[in-house]
Order: structure tokens, then C-alpha cells, then sequence
């Protein structure tokens, strides 16, 4: 469990011995993992505890930053923690799901050396990890799937064919991701200055057209039934990029999943991260405490 007091025991981690924070995080690499010819930037909070190292797989975003920035740090704070920046190829060549994956291996047999690791994907990063997970269970001491999917469906082509005929308009562009991301509380409930702050934190990190355009042709329905490991299948309820059937469907097609429902938009990382990270955080730390086919129950606000 997250506690200040376990906090405090680490001596490598993302957090001061006065209990500040780190800055900037996500920023600048603790070091690199080689593959395929490609140097992977790696962020490792390095903390030294008995549970299994968490892995984080980010989403369109394109960075571990862009995804992670508010709950990599609450995780660090009692748990190693590794995230990465996937690499896209040179000269806009097209990513496959397959080279996604790959990159998914080498981290975590970085990251593995103390044993099997609890892989979290959010988005893109739930698909790709899922797709690693149905391939390498062994690896995996358990996975977590937060607001994915396992195939592109014509709601979802819709707002990726505006997203790209955006691309020549970049404030619509930054308007039209802050309403498909955001839900209507969160964005109605922000003052001012922090309205200004994510608007402009959304125009500086515009998604990857490669990763986009990988969106559109997901299927991995098929490789689901080969998921062995203890799985979190979190939804969001105001989801309106990766819309509530999508989680639904994961967890009915995995076997041995668990279902998680956040009041959120897609963007949960940003609108509540607190109570994504303890959830993240509890599930790792006892993948088991909730029988498979249930319904984790709301805990935390």
C-alpha cells in the first residue's frame, strides 16, 4: 500500500529524503534499452522493494510524460516503477503493433530482473500491452488495462478521420482533443489559470500520426483468450474517446479479469490519478483479493 511511512525507507526513488518531489520526471532518462538498433528511453525510479516492478505503457500521447506525468509519481513513491518512450520509425514509416510489442519485451526484460512484472497500459499502451501479455504471460506477475480496447470500431474511425482532416487546423485540432479526452465536469470544474494550463499542455503535445493512423487498425480479439496472468480491466465512464463497451468487452474476453470503473474521461491519468494509481497500486500488490468476473468496488474518491 501507498504509505508515507514505506515512503520514507527508499533511498532511490523519484522522491527527496524531505518527502519533495524529483522535477522535472519523465524528462529526462534514467537510461536506455537497446533493440532492434534503437536506443529506448527508459525512466526507472529505481526503488528496491519485494513487490513486483511496475512497467508502464503509455498511450497516443506518444511519451511516457504525456501519459504518466501525474501517476508515475504517487506509484514511485513505495514502488519501482519503469516507463518508457516507444520509438517511431524514421521518415514517418508506419509503426506496427508487432514493433510495439517488441519494444514492450525488451523493457520488461530490463525491468524483470527480480522476477515477474505487473504491466499497466493506458489506451494505445492497454492494446499493446495486452496484445505482449497474450504472448509472454510468463513474464507477467499481472496486467493492467486502462481505458483500451481490443478492435477499432466505426464509432472510432469517426473521430480518427476528424482528427486527421484537423491536421492543418491546429487550434481546432487542441479544441477537439480537449472535448474527446476531457468529461464535462472536469472541464467546467477547472479555474482559469488551470484552464490556460491544459490547453496549452494539450497544443504542445499533439499524437503522433504514426500511432494514429496504428489506431485505426487494431484487432486483438482474437489473442484474448491466451490472456493467463491476473488482469485489472479499468473503465471510464465519461469516456469519449475509448468509449465504456470497449473496457466491458476486455473484461469479458479475459479469462481471469477483474473490472474497475472510474468516474472519468478518457484522459483518467490527468482527472484522477490519485485514485487510478491506489487502485494500480492495490491490484499489483494482490492481484488475487478479487476473484476473477468481479467487480472492484469504489473505494477511494
Amino acid at each position: 500500500m501507498v504509505t508515507k511511512q514505506d515512503a520514507e525507507q527508499q533511498t532511490r526513488s523519484a522522491w527527496h529524503a524531505d518527502g519533495t518531489l524529483r522535477e522535472p520526471l519523465l524528462v529526462t532518462p534514467s537510461g536506455h534499452v537497446q533493440h532492434a538498433g534503437r536506443s529506448i528511453p527508459v525512466y526507472d525510479s529505481g526503488n528496491e522493494t519485494t513487490a513486483p516492478t511496475i512497467v508502464l505503457v503509455h498511450g497516443s500521447s506518444g511519451t511516457a510524460r504525456g501519459s504518466f506525468w501525474a501517476v508515475y509519481p504517487i506509484l514511485s513513491f513505495t514502488r519501482r516503477v519503469v516507463a518508457f518512450d516507444l520509438q517511431l520509425p524514421a521518415d514517418d514509416a508506419e509503426l506496427t503493433l508487432a514493433d510495439a510489442v517488441d519494444q514492450v519485451r525488451a523493457v520488461v526484460e530490463h525491468a524483470a530482473a527480480d522476477g515477474p512484472v505487473a504491466l499497466v497500459g493506458y489506451s494505445f499502451g492497454a492494446v499493446v500491452a495486452a496484445a505482449y501479455a497474450s504472448d509472454r504471460p510468463d513474464a507477467l506477475a499481472s496486467l493492467s488495462l486502462v481505458a483500451g480496447w481490443s478492435k477499432t470500431d466505426r464509432h472510432q474511425l469517426l473521430r480518427n478521420d476528424l482528427w486527421q482532416r484537423l491536421q492543418e487546423d491546429p487550434e481546432a485540432l487542441s479544441r477537439y482533443t480537449l472535448l474527446m479526452a476531457y468529461s464535462a465536469g472536469f472541464v467546467v470544474g477547472r479555474n482559469e489559470r488551470d484552464w490556460r494550463e491544459l490547453q496549452q499542455a494539450v497544443a504542445s503535445r499533439p499524437f503522433p500520426p504514426q500511432i494514429m493512423r496504428l489506431n485505426r487498425d487494431i484487432d486483438i480479439a482474437s489473442g484474448l483468450s491466451r490472456i493467463e496472468v491476473p488482469t485489472l480491466v479499468v473503465g471510464c465512464t465519461h469516456d469519449a474517446m475509448v468509449p465504456l463497451h470497449h473496457s466491458r468487452m476486455l473484461f469479458g474476453a479475459v479469462s481471469d479479469a477483474r473490472y474497475l470503473e472510474i468516474e472519468s474521461g478518457h484522459a483518467v491519468t490527468v482527472e484522477r490519478p490519485a485514485q487510478l494509481a491506489v487502485a494500480i497500486d492495490d491490484f499489483t500488490l494482490d492481484p488475487h483479493e478479487h476473484p476473477a468476473g468481479a467487480i472492484v468496488p469504489v473505494d477511494h474518491a
